[in-house]
């Protein structure tokens, strides 16, 4: 998977972080009313705040498994002081407070991976006795290349599916937009993209090679089947303590690192949530019943407002996370495929195809919302995934598991249910949770275009061009101008050939040469204007009544 980010991070880099810059707007979601209409920027506003809330209860709700883990703490109290936490230094400090603390917090978690890997591989006799372990129980796979999109993990699976699920990230999510519009210049911003795509590729691979030391150190014990653990995403907080508890500290890193990648994603989740809902729906509301705009200093209060409230609304959400029986993994990049898919249709929508209509688009981002909502509960209901088969035959080792938290988990029963073979309807169930995305990207732009085309399609021509990509001048830049033309399908993108522009700037520049020429004379004269003339200026620089000033409440 870590391959997609190669494709997706340069997408997101050159089509869609130039378009949102462009508009200078706070809400990437404002992008939908200058598109459509104000109705089509709600319902993506809201889908995206169905979104935040699902995925930071789920995130929230994963720290609080390892720490149940290594030190024994209720899994409910850990959620809600590590919600309080986030949510108090996030409402104080805003998105300034956000950019700092993921700065700091990175650094802990690569510094407590890194001493996972390098602690586990001694453990198990190297790096190379690792991967051989890994190979022969059939974990290492790279010759599964099925088009089969039931099959959970393939290459294209892997490689497109991945590549549209990271998109609903790094191009409709404004947790990440806010990072683009935050930096004031674009190629800055695009800049630091591709200087995060290798940090991005090196969290992936570390976490695989997590995964690897996990499994060669448990591949004749297995710890669930044992009753150690009650759900694997515990395995890698029992790797610490097995290996990492006699080190005065490490543990402690780990802890640390697992809460920082926490703690980063809800703050970041958090404020864009407060940013989304002050803009969309606060702000418009206040203006339509106040018949002015908010202040500084109140949306400053009203933001701090939201961001507690969504805070709080988390913690609450996270309590309901222990019903999921898929792994955290699993869930999140689901719930990004589910409703963060929809999002990603929207914009592809917009920017691509310059005849849909605000009925397409609803219409389009509302189908494929109930679709992979109905497909992720069912298959949740459902599960078809089944796993690698686990050993238990070389279970005497003796493990240096703290009394306190093997104490909690021994008395769990571990799962290991059957899955019956799926048949009609529920096979629809089987399909891979990492084409989600693609699936609702798909119904978007089906049902959008359909639907458009049925209520009496958009005129291209009525539409600004800053909203829209030029696909044709950047893909065909080497064709003829008049077939470019064409493929501009009325967007104009242009409006004069080069030649014509030529034409015009040189004229333009020898209209300007006249102009100072003109304003030299007039200066080097002894002209003294007349009363009247003096009169025709003040007049001059009174503002029109047609001119609409903004005006905030006093």
């Amino acid at each position: 998977m870590g391959a997609s980010y190669f494709i997706s991070v340069p997408i997101a880099v050159h089509i869609f972080i130039p378009i949102f810059h462009r508009q200078e707007i706070t809400s990437a979601y404002e992008y939908f009313e200058l598109r459509f209409s104000r109705a089509v920027r709600l319902v993506a506003s809201a889908i995206f705040i169905l979104q935040m809330l699902l995925y930071m209860a789920v995130v929230l709700y994963a720290p609080a498994l390892a720490l149940n883990q290594v030190m024994g703490l209720s899994v409910w109290i850990s959620i809600f002081v590590v919600g309080m936490v986030c949510t108090f230094y996030t409402a104080l400090g805003g998105m300034k407070a956000v950019m700092w603390t993921d700065t700091f917090q990175m650094a802990i978690v690569y510094g407590g991976i890194i001493a996972i890997i390098v602690e586990g591989c001694r453990r198990v006799g190297g790096f190379g006795q690792m991967w051989e372990i890994a190979r022969e129980k059939g974990r290492i796979q790279f010759d599964s290349y099925s088009p089969d999109p039931f099959q959970r993990h393939t290459y294209f699976t892997l490689l497109i599916g991945g590549c549209l699920t990271s998109l609903t990230v790094y191009a409709s999510n404004q947790a990440m937009i806010q990072r683009y519009l935050s930096v004031k210049k674009l190629r800055d911003a695009q800049m630091a993209m591709y200087f995060a795509l290798p940090g991005f590729f090196a969290i992936l691979g570390l976490s695989c090679i997590c995964g690897l030391v996990a499994f060669a150190r448990y591949h004749d014990c297995d710890p669930q089947s044992t009753g150690f653990i009650n759900k694997y995403d515990q395995i890698l907080p029992f790797l610490v303590m097995d290996i990492l508890g006699h080190l005065h500290g490490l543990p402690g890193l780990f802890v640390a690192a697992l809460f920082s990648a926490s703690l980063s994603t809800v703050s970041s989740g958090v404020n864009s949530l407060a940013a989304v809902c002050l803009r969309d729906f606060v702000q418009p509301a206040f203006m339509a019943v106040r018949k002015c705009e908010m202040s500084d200093r109140e949306s400053i209060i009203v933001s701090k407002v939201l961001a507690t409230f969504f805070g709080f609304v988390t913690i609450g959400m996270a309590f309901l996370a222990d019903v999921l029986g898929s792994t955290v993994l699993q869930v999140s990049l689901s719930i990004f495929g589910m409703v963060g898919g929809p999002l990603l249709g929207l914009f592809i929508l917009g920017m691509f195809f310059p005849w849909a209509n605000d009925k397409g688009a609803l219409a389009g981002s509302i189908c494929a919302l109930c679709l992979t909502t109905w497909i992720g509960i069912g298959a949740a209901m459902h599960p078809s995934a089944k796993r690698l088969p686990m050993d238990t035959s070389g279970c005497d080792w003796n493990t240096t598991v703290t009394t306190m938290a093997t104490t909690a988990m021994s008395s769990m029963a571990p799962t290991n249910a059957t899955v019956p073979a799926s048949s009609g309807l529920l096979h629809l169930y089987r399909l891979s949770y990492l084409w989600y995305s693609g699936l609702a990207v798909s119904v978007t732009v089906l049902v959008g275009l359909a639907v458009s085309f049925l209520t009496g399609r958009t005129d291209p021509s009525t539409i600004d061009p800053k909203l829209m990509f030029p696909l044709a001048d950047r893909l065909c830049c080497c064709l003829p101008a008049p077939l470019r033309y064409k493929l501009r399908c009325g967007v104009s993108f242009q409006k004069e050939e080069p030649r014509l522009a030529l034409t015009q700037s040189t004229a333009l520049l020898e209209k300007a040469r006249l102009a100072e020429r003109e304003y030299s004379l007039t200066f080097n004269s002894s002209f003294v204007p007349e009363k009247a003339d003096v009169d025709d200026e003040k007049d001059s620089l009174t503002p029109s009544p047609a001119v609409v000033v903004r005006q905030t409440c006093v």
